[in-house]
């Protein structure tokens, strides 16, 4: 009887430990007056980009970050982009440019092509997958092919990189908002 006592304990214990609730990514930042909810998109590997230098065609053009975040620019070379956002990689290029070469540039980023997202775990078909704008958690498994007979549909586990660029998990409902470089993790039920 002790040991059917012990085993149910330990089952209770890891039932209770799977249904404990991580961290839910911070919520989207509101652009002031308009009621719209926009990401501060930070910029990684894989991302091809538009840029735009007025009046100096052979500098611009869509060049992508390279795997150890670098983005190679025609004049001023290898530039670090991965875990900047769009108005910072912006400045980035002005700043470079304005320091030997141009005076005044008038830039413009853009990203012309997002990296894609991974889907991993109980679904029919994991791998990496085209980011789509507006893409939420649930069309996601929908593009894997859908789950799996053993699949915990809630929570979904995100790992995303944070604010400071450290890649972390996060437990998300179906509902939340999948971004690129984004890893999303169905995990397999109990029962």
């Amino acid at each position: 009887m002790p040991v059917l006592t012990l085993l149910l304990a330990l089952l209770g214990a890891v039932v209770l430990s799977a249904c404990q609730s991580r961290e839910i990514p911070p919520p989207p930042v509101s652009k002031a007056g308009q009621g719209e909810q926009v990401y501060r998109y930070r910029l990684g590997a894989g991302d091809k980009l538009a840029v735009k230098v007025f009046g100096q065609d052979d500098l611009s053009g869509e060049f992508e970050i390279s795997g150890d975040g670098q983005l190679a620019m025609p004049l001023i070379g290898q530039v670090d982009a991965a875990g900047l956002t769009l108005a910072e990689l912006r400045q980035e290029l002005v700043d470079l440019l304005n320091k030997n070469y141009l005076v005044d540039p008038q830039v413009t980023v853009e990203v012309a092509n997002y990296r894609p997202f991974f889907i991993l775990g109980q679904v029919r078909n994991p791998g990496s997958f085209p980011y789509q704008s507006g893409l939420n958690m649930r069309q996601a498994v929908a593009l894997a092919g859908g789950y799996t007979n053993r699949a915990l549909q809630e929570p979904m586990i995100v790992i995303r990189q944070n604010e400071e660029n450290v890649p972390t998990r996060y437990s998300v409902t179906q509902d939340y908002p999948v971004l690129p470089g984004d890893t999303i993790e169905v995990q397999r039920r109990l029962f």
